[in-house]
This record gives structure tokens, sequence and C-alpha cells, in this order.
């Protein structure tokens, strides 16, 4: 499932949002009847279905245990209350994004799915961060039903390859072996999101966008959210690169690694015949959790 390359690149620059040099996609929004109840049953019924919390209110209360309101509290970040308008569109695209993996997996690695209606870091307004064991995604009126669709169907993906980023100690030493030599990780969200504004989205240097070529994890985030979403787009690329086609291959063997049922996975999204383009798997060492909120992914909305 791949989306024009204009709107592609919206996505993958920052989840629904910023289209090149043209300025802030913004669609307009129709109000209209919401009601609570539902809104919340629907939520509740979609985190049992995956066995995890889903849902919205105080960003204060974006938290699970054994971790405390103190957890919550975003390091140079701040999010707002999402409007009741936004989560049904919401709760669609995080309905859509959890279908792809095998059922259960979300759960090994993320208690909880919180939607917000704003989030900036280091100033920068965001699309979507996460926890020590959660993700917090951006459902703004302001996007329109579509922006909040893609935001959060997207966000998913990307949010989630950084708690899978993070439970290996081994994936990101792994990864550097990919980047090219000389290349500087970006100072901070600030200036990530603001790379994601600028730059061909066609490269040669093995990053897929420029917000991609930020950070290495960055790097691993925007190959999780095309592999999951835009298959067809990592394949063409991975055409184009031997090193797409080594990064790409790393990702597969990566999630792999964690369930073997992703072998299915990649089947059904057509992309199993990269999974041998680095070579075969390596022995991954012991996994970990953080203990401390990380910084966030930076998804410009």
């Amino acid at each position: 499932m791949s989306a024009p390359l204009g709107r592609r690149r919206a996505i993958a620059l920052g989840i629904a949002g910023v289209m090149g040099g043209a300025g802030l996609l913004v669609l307009q929004h129709e109000r209209r009847s919401v009601d609570p109840t539902s809104v919340r049953l629907r939520a509740a019924a979609l985190g049992e279905r995956h066995g995890l919390r889903i849902e919205y209110g105080p960003p204060e209360t974006f938290f699970v245990p054994p971790y405390t309101a103190s957890d919550a509290v975003l390091q140079g970040g701040q999010a707002v209350a999402a409007e009741l308008d936004a989560i049904p569109r919401a709760l669609d695209g995080v309905e859509a994004a959890l279908s792809v993996y095998p059922p259960g997996f979300v759960r090994t690695l993320c208690q909880a799915i919180f939607v917000c209606g704003g989030l900036t870091l280091d100033g920068a307004r965001a699309g979507g961060t996460f926890g020590p064991a959660w993700l917090i995604l951006v459902a703004a009126l302001r996007l329109g039903e579509d922006g909040i669709f893609d935001t959060c169907r997207i966000g998913v993906h990307h949010e989630l390859s950084s708690l899978v980023w993070r439970h290996l100690p081994e994936l990101p030493r792994r990864w550097a072996t990919f980047l090219p030599q000389g290349w500087v990780a970006a100072r901070d969200n600030s200036e990530a999101l603001a790379a994601a504004r600028s730059g061909p989205e066609e490269r040669e240097d093995g990053f897929l966008s420029a917000y991609g070529a930020t950070t290495a994890e960055n790097d691993f985030n925007v190959y999780a959210e095309t592999a999951f979403d835009a298959p067809s787009r990592l394949l063409a690329a991975a055409d184009r690169s031997p090193l797409v086609a080594s990064k790409a291959a790393c990702l597969l063997q990566t999630y792999r690694h964690l369930d073997e049922r992703f072998t299915s996975v990649f089947e059904r999204l057509g992309l199993s015949r990269l999974l041998g383009a680095s070579g075969s798997d390596a022995a991954f060492g012991d996994t970990s959790q953080p203990l401390q909120i990380p910084s966030g992914q930076l998804t410009a909305p």
C-alpha cells in the first residue's frame, strides 16, 4: 500500500503535514456530533483486542504502571489534550496500523497508545513521540480527517520502531555500519524537524528522506514506517540501491528475530525477497528496556 509521491513525502517528513516548501497541509474540518460514550467504548474495545490501553485525555495521565506521573513529563516537550471530535478518526488510524502486526506482538513492547491534540519537542511542533512502554500520537483537528488518520496510522509504525530500537542493544551498533562516513546527526528535535522540511525525496546515501538522515534512530523509524505502510516504495528504493536493500534486510531481520510470525507478514507485504540482501541473520544480544522517557521521535504535524 503506497501513496503518491507528494503525499507520501508529507507523511515521511512528519506524519501528514509538511509538503516540501509548500507549507502546512491544513484541511478544513467539519464539526460533527460525537458521542463521548461511544468513543470511549470503542477505544476500550480496540485496546482489549490488542492487549493495550488506548486512551486520550489529560497528557499528565499518559503513563502505565510501574511508571508514575513523573514519567509522563516530556523532557523538552509538551502535549495538550485532544478534542473529542478528533478521536474517532485517530482510532481508525491506530486500528489500521495494528492490523499489520502478528496478534499480540505490539503488546510485547508497548502497553498503551495515547492520543493527544498537539505536541511540541524542543519548541518544534511534532506528530508523535514515545515513552518506555507507550506511544503518544497527535490527532489535531487542523489536520482534517485524512491528516489525523495518516498521522496515527503511520505514527504507530514509526514510534513502535523506537521501542524496537531500544529493546535490542545490538541494533544501533549494527545499523551504524550502514551510515555514510563522516555523517553527523542532528543536534536536537528542532533541527531534525527543520531538516524534514527540505531535501530531495530520492537520495543516493541510503537514507529514505531528509528527516531520516537526521539521526540513526530516525533513519530506522523511516525504514520501519515505509516497510509496513508503503512496502512497494521500499522495494523500489532497494532495487535502485544495494545499500537500501541491505538496510531493509536488517530491518526485516530485526522484526523476525523478535517474532518469527513476521515471516508471513513480510510475505503478505511482498518484502520477503529483501530478507537475504545482507546475508543471514546474526544473533542479537540480551534485550533491555529504558527506565526513563527518551526525548522522543520527531514526526512533524
